[in-house]
C-alpha cells in the first residue's frame, strides 16, 4: 500500500462538514489524515457553501423564530446517508414528509388538477389503493439551521473520537499547487496533500475566486437570473396533507413545501429582483393579497408567519470538477435553481461518490493523486450535475424567461401531457421519482444504506 499524504476538505459549511464525516467513514480504517479548512482567506469571498445569506457561518447564528425561514427539500436517499453519518438522529427540530409531490404550468391547471403529480400509487385514497396503510415518503422538508446544527454536532463528535485522523486548521488557506498538492496557509505553514477537496461556494465574480481557482483548468458556466427567492413561512387555513406544490407563473415558479404543522408551509417563491425585494417588504395584509393573485385562492388563505428572505438566484457549473489534485464538490462544483430542490441533494451525491471512489482506489492499493484515480468521480457527478442544472435553468427558462410569452403555452401543454402520460403509466411515474432521489446514476454506498 502507498503511503498516501492527507486530503484537505476547504470550505466553512455544511457541506465541507459533511464531505469530512463521509470520507472519515470510508477511510476510517486507514492512517490517511483529514484535514479541514474552515477559514476564509479572503473577506470578499466567504468561504460559505450556503446559499441563503441570511444564514450564518456557525450553527445557531439564527434566531430560533428563524429556524423555518429557510427550508431544505432531502431525498430518500440523503436521508439515509445522513442517517449513517450520525447526523439525522441530531435534529432538534422533527422534518415533514412529503408524500405528495404535484407540479402545475399555471394556477388554473391547478385548480383543475392538470399537471405532473408524483404521489405513489400506495398513497392514493383507501378506495383506489390496494394497500392502504403503505405509504411512500418522496422527500424530507428540514429547517437548515437545524440541519446545520445537526451536521455540526455530528462533525464535532465524530472530531472527538478520531482526534489522530481529523484536524482542524485555524489558519486559512491561501494558495495550493494543484500538480504537486503543496498547500500553504495563512500562518505560514505549509502540507504536502494528496488532494484538495474544495466545497467552498463557486464565486460568480471570477475576481472573487480563490488563488488556487484561478490557476485551475476549470472554468465556470455562469448565468445571472437577475431574480431572487422569496422565501417565509406561510400560516394556512386547510391542512397541507403532506403535499408540495409548484406552480410556474410568469415571473417565476412558486413553491408550497409542507413543513411539521399540518396549518404551516414553507413558501419558496422566485420573482424579478424588484418585485421579491417590494414584496419581502410590504405590510403583511398586501403581501397576502398578491400571494392569492398569485395562487387564485387555489392553496386556500396563506399568511405570512414570521419574517421573508430574500435568496440571489445564479448559476454556476464547473466545466470540470478534477483538475489534478484539485477536487470541486458541492457548491464549489454546481450552483443550480432552486426550483427543483435538488442543490444540497447533488452536494451529498457528490461527498457519497468521492467516499466510493477513495475507497476503491484505497482497496485497490491506489494512491489518491494518481492517474485516473477520480475518472469516476469526474463523470458521474458531472453527469448529474450538469443534467439537473440543464433542467432547471430550461424550465426556469421557458417558463419564466424572456421568451416565456411564447415558450410557456407549450411548456404547460407539455407538462400537462407529461403529468396524463405518468398517470397511465407507472413505470414512467416511477423513473421520475427514482430520478429525483438519485440523480443520473446508480446510488454510492452511503445513500444505499451500506457502511464501509
Amino acid at each position: 500500500m502507498p503511503e498516501q499524504n492527507p486530503i484537505l476538505i476547504h470550505g466553512s459549511g455544511s457541506t465541507a462538514r459533511v464531505t469530512a464525516l463521509a470520507l472519515a467513514a470510508a477511510l476510517g480504517h486507514t492512517d490517511v489524515p483529514l484535514h479541514c479548512v474552515t477559514a476564509s482567506a479572503n473577506a470578499n469571498n466567504k468561504s460559505n457553501d450556503k446559499p441563503n445569506d441570511k444564514t450564518g457561518d456557525k450553527p445557531g447564528d439564527n434566531d430560533c423564530d428563524n429556524d423555518w425561514g429557510s427550508v431544505l427539500a432531502l431525498s430518500p436517499a440523503a436521508k439515509t446517508m445522513l442517517d449513517i453519518l450520525g447526523v439525522w438522529p441530531r435534529l432538534d427540530l422533527p422534518s415533514a414528509a412529503v408524500c405528495d409531490m404535484a407540479v402545475y404550468g399555471d394556477a388554473a391547471a391547478m385548480a383543475h388538477n392538470i399537471g405532473l403529480d408524483f404521489n405513489p400509487p400506495e398513497n392514493l385514497p383507501p378506495t383506489q389503493a390496494e394497500n392502504p396503510d403503505a405509504v411512500t415518503v418522496l422527500a424530507h422538508i428540514v429547517s437548515r439551521s437545524a440541519l446545520d446544527r445537526a451536521i455540526h454536532a455530528a462533525f464535532n463528535a465524530t472530531f472527538d473520537t478520531l482526534t489522530a485522523k481529523l484536524h482542524r486548521h485555524d489558519a486559512a488557506l491561501t494558495d495550493f499547487d494543484k500538480s504537486t498538492g503543496a498547500a500553504r496557509f495563512s500562518d505560514g505553514t505549509d502540507l504536502t496533500a494528496a488532494l484538495l477537496v474544495d466545497c467552498a461556494r463557486a464565486a460568480t465574480d471570477p475576481r472573487a475566486a480563490p488563488l488556487w481557482r484561478t490557476k485551475s483548468a476549470a472554468q465556470y458556466l455562469t448565468h445571472d437570473y437577475q431574480a431572487a427567492a422569496l422565501v417565509c413561512v406561510l400560516a394556512c387555513d386547510r391542512p397541507h396533507g403532506g403535499q408540495a406544490v409548484q406552480i410556474f407563473l410568469p415571473d417565476g415558479p412558486l413553491a408550497l413545501l409542507p413543513l411539521p404543522d399540518p396549518h404551516q408551509r414553507a413558501l419558496i417563491w422566485s420573482l424579478p429582483h424588484s418585485r421579491a425585494r417590494a414584496l419581502a417588504e410590504i405590510e403583511d395584509g398586501v403581501f397576502m393579497h398578491e400571494l392569492a393573485r398569485a395562487t387564485q385562492g387555489h392553496a386556500g388563505t396563506l399568511a405570512p408567519d414570521g419574517p421573508r428572505g430574500l435568496q440571489k438566484l445564479v448559476l454556476a457549473l464547473a466545466e470540470n470538477y478534477v483538475d489534478e489534485r484539485l477536487c470541486l464538490l458541492g457548491d464549489a462544483a454546481h450552483i443550480i435553481h432552486p426550483l427543483a430542490g435538488q442543490g444540497f441533494n447533488l452536494a451529498l451525491r457528490d461527498a457519497a461518490q468521492l467516499a466510493d471512489t477513495l475507497f476503491d482506489a484505497q482497496a485497490l492499493g491506489l494512491a489518491f493523486d494518481g492517474p485516473h484515480v477520480l475518472a469516476d468521480y469526474q463523470a458521474l457527478r458531472r453527469a448529474d450535475g450538469g443534467a439537473m442544472a440543464a433542467t432547471t435553468h430550461i424550465l426556469a427558462e421557458i417558463f419564466s424567461g424572456p421568451q416565456s410569452r411564447f415558450t410557456a403555452p407549450l411548456a404547460r401543454l407539455g407538462l400537462a401531457l407529461t403529468g396524463r402520460m405518468a398517470r397511465a403509466n407507472q413505470g414512467l411515474a416511477e423513473r421520475f421519482r427514482a430520478q429525483a432521489n438519485g440523480g443520473t446514476a446508480a446510488l454510492p454506498r452511503l445513500m444505499r444504506g451500506h457502511r464501509f
